[in-house]
C-alpha cells in the first residue's frame, strides 16, 4: 500500500467516527426536545385541572358555615352549557367538619380535586 491510500482509510474512519457522534448527538437532542414538548403541551392542562380544583373550594366556601359533605361540578371551557370531558375540566370537593384525625383546622377541611384531560391537580382548604 502506499502512504495515499493509508491516507484515504484514515481520512474515512476519521469520518465515520464524526458522522458517528453528530448522529448520536442529533438522536439525544431529539429525545430532549420531544420530553420538553410533551411538558409544554401538558402545562395548559395542569392549569385548567388547577382552576377547576379552585372553582370548587370556593364552591365550598359560599357555604361556609355548614359545608356539605361532597361538591361536584365543572368548569364549562367551551361554552356549550353541558359536560364535555374532551373540552371541560371536572371538581370533586369533600369537606370534613373539625375533629378526628383527618382535620385539625378550627372549623372544617376543604379538599378539591380538579381533572382536565388524565391530568389531575388538587386544593386543600382549612379554616
Amino acid at each position: 500500500m502506499s502512504l495515499d491510500n493509508q491516507q484515504k482509510g484514515v481520512a474515512l474512519y476519521i469520518t465515520i467516527v464524526i458522522m458517528s457522534v453528530l448522529t448520536t448527538a442529533i438522536l439525544a437532542l431529539s429525545g430532549i426536545m420531544t420530553t420538553q414538548l410533551k411538558v409544554i403541551f401538558t402545562a395548559g392542562n395542569s392549569v385548567n385541572a388547577f382552576f377547576a380544583a379552585d372553582a370548587g373550594i370556593e364552591m365550598a366556601l359560599t357555604d361556609r358555615n355548614s359545608p356539605q359533605p361532597t361538591y361536584t361540578g365543572y368548569l364549562d371551557l367551551n361554552g356549550n352549557g353541558s359536560f364535555d370531558p374532551n373540552f371541560d375540566a371536572s371538581f370533586v370537593v369533600s369537606a370534613a367538619p373539625k375533629g378526628g384525625s383527618s382535620c385539625v383546622a378550627d372549623n372544617f377541611c376543604i379538599t378539591s380535586q380538579g381533572s382536565f384531560r388524565n391530568i389531575k391537580r388538587a386544593i386543600r382548604a382549612e379554616y
